[in-house]
């Protein structure tokens, strides 16, 4: 067999490989044509013949080289006037459920209620539904025409999930971008760059809930994260106090999870008696999603409603982001 006449057939509309790729081997052909002549009894032939391989080697190998093998060129970032579309796959219980979220992510809390006139309050079976949302990239209010800057603290506006501000997509692009290695000095930034709520029902968190709120923030609503920067993510909240960690298995069996939450203080008022959690890929630490529980146990509407009693620990929610899209207006889909 030829094994030479195999390997380029192998890719024979391969380009032919340039100088810079040829240069090692060649210079080591050169090497040894100018070492002095000796009698080495034989050992001459083996030498120059390596070098001479050692070139064709190169040049072979260079052609088997994939074409995509250089770097992936950085993604563009979105216009300010574009769109970022949202789409969220939920499975919630049937339970009166509301909840209350802006269009950039998902909402972080949930409000269960009992109807004494008849309606149901299932919390057993989980019913699924599908969001979609869609908001301008630079954070465009269509009702007051107002434009929050790129990065600044007023940019962040009232209407998003948790009842507090929240930063606007390209915002958050832009933290991305400028968190520094180190889980200690990504939080500083964090706190530096998000605004705490200004509502004046919000109820007491600790700070490690409301660290994590900020996180859970920006991995919902950066439109770009290097997998490098959510793993940081991930380890930041993972530091934070009363933070927990658990597997569980994806709605329709769609994979496992990791849910990872931050244990607090709770009320017993309806819309603070639940937590959430965040829930990331086991693999690469990407965001996934979120999941909704009860932070306490308690009865849905009060213990003396009659409605039915949720455990601590039960998952009350789970929504799945599906895709994350830059259109260029509301309501297109790519």
């Amino acid at each position: 067999m030829d094994e030479m006449r195999t390997l380029q057939d192998f890719r024979a509309d391969a380009p032919a490989p340039d100088r810079a790729r040829l240069a090692p081997g060649r210079q080591r052909l050169l090497d040894e044509a100018a070492r002095p002549r000796r009698r080495l009894r034989g050992g001459w032939w083996p030498a120059v013949a390596g070098a001479a391989a050692a070139v064709t080697a190169v040049a072979t190998l260079a052609t088997l080289l994939p074409a995509d093998h250089e770097p992936a060129a950085p993604a563009v970032k979105p216009r300010a006037d574009q769109w970022i579309y949202r789409k969220t796959e939920w499975r919630m219980v049937d339970c009166g459920a509301g909840g209350s979220g802006g269009e950039g992510m998902e909402m972080l809390n949930i409000d269960l209620s009992f109807n004494r006139t008849g309606a149901s309050c299932d919390l057993r079976t989980r019913k699924p539904y599908t969001q979609e949302a869609w908001e301008r990239y630079d954070g465009w209010d269509e009702f007051t025409g107002e434009v929050p800057p790129a990065q600044t603290p007023s940019g962040a506006r009232y209407g998003g999930a948790g009842s507090g501000d929240t930063l606007t997509h390209r915002q958050s692009d832009s933290l991305v971008e400028d968190l520094p290695d180190d889980t200690d000095g990504a939080l500083r930034l964090i706190r530096k760059r998000s605004i705490p709520s200004r509502s004046t029902s919000a109820w007491r968190l600790t700070q490690g809930q409301r660290d994590f709120e900020e996180i859970a923030e920006v991995l919902a609503t950066a439109t770009v994260m290097p997998e490098a920067k959510g793993r940081l993510l991930f380890r930041t909240a993972r530091k934070l106090p009363g933070a927990t960690l658990t597997s569980t298995a994806a709605p329709g069996g769609k994979g496992a999870l990791l849910a990872l939450g931050v244990e607090g203080n709770y009320r017993d008022y309806s819309y603070a008696r639940n937590t959430f959690q965040v829930l990331f890929d086991p693999e690469t630490q990407a965001f996934r999603g979120f999941r909704l529980v009860a932070g306490i146990g308690y009865y849905v509407s009060g213990k003396e409603s009659g409605g039915p009693y949720v455990a601590k620990g039960t998952v009350l929610a789970t929504a799945l982001r599906a895709t994350t899209e830059v259109v260029d207006a509301r309501g297109e889909r790519s």
